[in-house]
């Protein structure tokens, strides 16, 4: 799957430096494309076709959901979507504009569950637009587990838009084939698929977060933070203790290794209990004391997302702590 580096994307994904939030798909190592949702509230014109049985491979258009029911359509069905609703006499496509006056685009082939959601999706287009994210999370949270796969990859890229500190807030379901999707090749969902598993509090994700964590720092996988911060979340004060010791401690850890599991730590620090912010804080100084190099790198993950008011990271040069107050929160 292609992915570009748009300019909302690039903001909506890494913001500024000094946001208060690191969002869920910065665990990535790229930009993820744009979800169905994010193009239907970016278009002006959108509208539901299926395959014309006297010019094939071509569309007919049979309703507008928004803007006219133009007649100039001039898109050729993929091959992909050709083969589905060939397959499916029911099954219907949307289709919008690129923007404003753009080209056409497949957004997705449709049955009557995925049409439904699609229907509530235009309906709060304009709160949407606006920023109003409590429905839209809730929306897609309710799908984690729909029938249609197409929904539940839709209900994955949909969470995995936003905060880590909003995803934590959802009310998520209980995912019953999370451990099997956890081994899927589907790798543009591997990250949202592993903080969901952190955030289950299920036991029986500590061996796989474990194993994929290994496996991550290893082999540098992009997601590498994406593991740490769901042990982190499950395990408490022994994911801060595993993290710490088991890799930031070896002198031989890459440096984009660091920089990453510094940052799930830092993520971590800014949404987790008490509990779990103090073992960070302490476990931080204590390195900082015992290996000064690792500096710069608290300060660039640390110093941007400092909780601290007046900016600055919350680690002196050798470790110790600021005198300013930590909120809990």
């Amino acid at each position: 799957m292609a992915h570009r580096q748009t300019g909302r994307a690039a903001g909506l994904c890494f913001g500024l430096a000094s946001a208060p939030a690191a969002l869920a798909c910065a665990f990535h190592g790229y930009i993820p494309d744009p979800t169905v949702v994010d193009h239907l509230l970016d278009t002006e014109q959108v509208v539901v076709a299926r395959l014309d049985v006297s010019r094939p491979g071509q569309y007919q258009l049979i309703e507008a959901l928004m803007g006219p029911l133009t007649p100039d359509l001039s898109l050729t069905a993929t091959p992909t979507a050709k083969e589905r609703l060939s397959a499916d006499p029911k099954a219907t496509v949307l289709l919008a504009r690129d923007g404003a006056y753009g080209g056409w685009r497949e957004l997705a082939v449709m049955d009557a569950r995925y049409r439904g959601v699609i229907d509530q999706v235009m309906a709060r287009q304009s709160a949407w637009q606006l920023g109003e994210e409590a429905t839209r999370l809730a929306l897609f949270a309710s799908h984690l587990n729909d029938p249609n796969p197409d929904l539940r990859r839709l209900a994955l890229r949909e969470l995995d838009r936003v905060s880590y500190q909003s995803l934590k807030v959802v009310a998520l379901p209980s995912m019953p084939t999370l451990a099997q999707d956890l081994n899927s090749n589907e790798t543009d969902l591997a990250p949202i698929r592993v903080l969901l598993a952190g955030l289950s509090q299920d036991s029986k994700f500590t061996p796989p977060l474990q194993a994929g964590l290994e496996e991550a720092v290893t082999q540098n996988l992009p997601y590498m933070g994406a593991y740490a911060t769901a042990l982190i979340e499950l395990e408490k004060e022994r994911g801060v203790e595993h993290v710490l010791e088991r890799y930031l401690r070896d002198p031989d850890l890459s440096l984009p290794a660091r920089f990453k599991l510094m940052e799930a730590l830092s993520v971590q620090h800014q949404t987790a209990s008490g509990q779990t912010r103090r073992a960070i804080l302490s476990g931080v100084r204590a390195l900082l004391k015992s290996d000064p190099t690792m500096a710069d790198v608290v300060e660039a993950q640390f110093g941007l997302r400092s909780p601290w008011s007046g900016g600055g990271s919350a680690f002196g040069a050798t470790g110790n702590v600021r005198k300013q107050t930590d909120p809990e929160r």
